[in-house]
């Protein structure tokens, strides 16, 4: 006797709610067209930093601005 996986998934998944993660609900609200590609890179991205994290712009690096040059200054010979 044999059972098909989809069997299997109609079975163990059907009149059960799989409670939402803050991921995606978080993503289902940033974008127009949810079941998309887009959307479903933007939970993978999410799940993987956080959802704390997520949208948050990440960690801003300041540029180290070197005060003078490297290059000489004036005429060169």
């Amino acid at each position: 006797m044999t059972i098909s996986r989809s069997s299997i998934a109609k079975q163990t998944t059907k009149g059960v709610k799989v409670p939402k993660d803050a991921c995606y609900r978080k993503v289902k609200a940033r974008y127009k067209v949810f079941p998309s590609a887009y959307a479903s890179g933007a939970i993978a991205k999410c799940r993987k930093v956080g959802a704390k994290n997520y949208g948050t712009g990440g960690k801003s690096k300041k540029s180290k601005r070197k005060t003078g040059s490297s290059k000489r200054k004036g005429k060169t010979f």
